[in-house]
């Protein structure tokens, strides 16, 4: 246990475990490509990707790949929620922030377990947990994060943000300007952003003998 935290005291353990959602991106677009169908990243939604079969009556062949994305959905997640642990053990932001994106990485993660075809209810709500408190967390850390961030970075991360708020709420009031998959996306996207952005802010420099303290504090 007191290894796993002093993995997540260091900046550059958590710089690298932050650039993992990175993975994200290229899997959508192989997925997407491969589709058996008419994908479109403005009407059809992310979750879609991790299926076997689609259509109407849900008996279309879509992308064998599927696995994939399913794969990327949960290795995301999964650093989502280490990247929040790390935030509380390097002392970086809040931990009633960093607790909300942990629960949202969680949920995105259990989201690529429970898929669409498994249980579309479950797999909906855990989304929906991933967009609202995703959304939030990652502004409220970018505007309030203790670490020494550049002007740029926190602007990209605050950006982000609220690019991501307003796809929630494009997403919640079905608003049609970039389609029900692209508002979709927008919170997805700026959530990834602002933690990547966030996370990886010390992974080049060494921990500092007050880093290490604070990680001896936290054990």
């Amino acid at each position: 246990m007191s290894r796993i935290v002093g993995w997540l005291g260091d900046p550059r353990v958590s710089g690298w475990v932050a650039l993992l959602p990175l993975l994200y991106f290229p899997a959508e677009w192989v997925v997407s490509a491969t589709w058996r169908g008419h994908y479109g990243y403005r009407e059809d939604l992310p979750g879609h990707l991790g299926v076997a079969f689609c259509g109407p009556e849900g008996n279309w062949p879509c992308s064998a790949l599927y696995p994939v994305m399913n794969i990327a959905t949960v290795v995301t997640g999964s650093a989502i929620v280490l990247v929040a642990a790390s935030f509380v053990v390097q002392r970086v932001t809040q931990r009633s922030h960093a607790l909300l994106l942990g629960i949202a990485g969680a949920a995105l993660a259990g989201s690529g377990v429970i898929t669409q075809n498994v249980d579309y209810s479950w797999n909906q709500t855990l989304m929906g947990i991933f967009l609202t408190l995703g959304s939030v967390a990652a502004l409220f850390i970018a505007m309030e994060s203790a670490s020494p961030l550049s002007t740029d970075r926190r602007v990209v991360a605050v950006v982000a943000g609220v690019v991501g708020l307003l796809g929630y709420f494009a997403t919640f009031g079905h608003v049609d300007v970039v389609g029900m998959g692209g508002a979709q996306r927008m919170t997805i996207y700026g959530i990834l952003i602002a933690v990547i952005a966030l996370g990886s802010v010390g992974m080049r420099r060494r921990p500092n003998l007050e880093d290490r303290q604070l990680v001896g504090e936290s054990r």
